[in-house]
This record gives C-alpha cells, structure tokens and sequence, in this order.
C-alpha cells in the first residue's frame, strides 16, 4: 500500500469510529425514553428482554469497533515501514505522530470507559431506578370557549 492509501483509510476509520459514536448515542438515547415510557413500569422478563436486546446491539457494534481497531494497527505498522524506507511525508508522519504519542489510545481508552459508563448506567435504569413516567396532558380537540 501506498502512504496515500494508508492515509485515506486511516481517514475511514476515523469516519467509521464516529458514525459507530453517533449510532450508539442513537441507541442509548432510545432506549432511555423507552425506560421512561414504557419499561421502567414493565414487569421483570420484559425488562431483561429489552436491555439483553439493547446489550446485543451495542456489543454488535463493539465488535464492528475492535475489529476496525485491528485494521488501525496493521495501518499504523504500514506508516512505520514506509517511515524506516524513508518514504513517508508529512500527512503519513502526522497519522504517526497521533499513534505514538498516545491520541488514538486516549481515543480508544475513551471509548471502552465511556461503554462501561453506559452499561452501568443502562443497568441501574433499567432494574434498579423506580421510574415515574412522565405525563403530559394533551388536548386533542380544541376547546370552543362560550
């Protein structure tokens, strides 16, 4: 591979990671309006039912993410080589740059802290929190004042 395709898939993943960012807030999100709404009051087997489904589909994307993860690795290790044949310019020694001085680790240690946060947090909504629903009173038809 060339260092601009090494580049340009680098620049993938990024896309990759913030799409897989943006599906879990996507995710979460839904999830606690459904707590709110309709399986915070719901009886135990449902509870467990909706979070395993919930659990599948963000360890699914987990998933998706360590696997990408992997193909991170092998792309920084291409840069390394093009680095040790003297090859490697300035965009390819900046992606470098961000895999040795620690920035996708921090990334990366973000993202498995951030997930655990989110389990607990989606455990604790789900069995342990007594949820009140909200109620917002709506008035369908209009009222003819007399």
């Amino acid at each position: 591979m060339t260092e601009g395709e090494v580049v340009e898939q680098l620049i993938g993943y990024m896309s990759l990671l913030l799409l897989g960012v943006s599906i879990i807030f996507t995710v979460v999100s839904t999830y606690i309006v459904a707590l709110n709404y309709f399986v915070g009051e719901a009886q135990l087997m449902a509870r467990i039912g909706a979070f395993s489904f919930v659990t599948l589909i963000l360890v699914l994307l987990l998933v998706v993410m360590v696997g990408a993860e992997g193909t991170h690795a092998g792309l920084i290790h291409r840069l390394e080589e093009l680095r040790a044949a003297g090859q490697l310019t300035a965009a390819g020694a900046g992606a470098l740059a961000n895999a040795q001085n620690g920035v996708d680790g921090l990334v990366r240690a973000m993202l498995w802290l951030g997930m655990i946060t989110v389990f607990a947090a989606l455990f604790y909504m789900t069995f342990l929190h007594r949820w009140k629903p909200d109620v917002v009173n709506v008035n369908i038809q209009s009222r003819k004042h007399a």
